[in-house]
């Protein structure tokens, strides 16, 4: 195994600190000059650095959150620029960025919602039919899909 920097406790912290302002391993990792993937391996071998390093992340994700629901519902302001000169500003707001919130938020309301609908030839019914009344298992053993077809829908499989 190559010489390793040892991660002391202040490493640990300035790395989780580092992963909880930017939610990112390799900066993080950089940060407190360690290679990405050793810092895979102490958090694999360190239950406590662990469940540290998934609560800094959680944390990155309400801070983005936070920013999508600002640029959602405050908006974010925009220059107005003509021939070159900015002549004003405007404040944009993001349905985008809000319709994901309401998606994630309330999806019971939000929710994509999908239908499937099996229909019969031209459209009709689904045809069924109840094959275990008519032959026994040994009786079905060496019949196929298509002379099941046959033999219950006389003739049309």
């Amino acid at each position: 195994m190559a010489n390793r920097t040892k991660l002391t406790q202040k490493k640990r912290e300035d790395f989780l600190i580092e992963l909880e302002q930017h939610g990112n391993v390799t900066r993080a990792a950089r940060a407190i000059g360690i290679r990405r993937q050793y810092a895979y391996e102490v958090k694999a071998e360190d239950p406590i650095f662990s469940e540290a390093w998934d609560n800094a992340l959680q944390e990155w994700a309400d801070l983005l959150e936070g920013e999508a629901d600002r640029r959602a519902f405050e908006g974010t302001v925009k220059g107005v620029w003509y021939k070159g000169e900015q002549v004003g500003e405007e404040k944009q707001f993001s349905d985008t960025l809000l319709m994901f919130r309401l998606k994630a938020l309330r999806p019971d309301l939000y929710k994509e919602r999908q239908a499937t609908e099996l229909t019969g030839e031209g459209g009709g019914p689904v045809r069924t039919a109840t094959v275990s009344a008519a032959l026994s298992p040994d009786d079905l053993e060496g019949l196929d899909a298509q002379a099941l077809a046959r033999l219950y829908f006389g003739g049309k499989p």
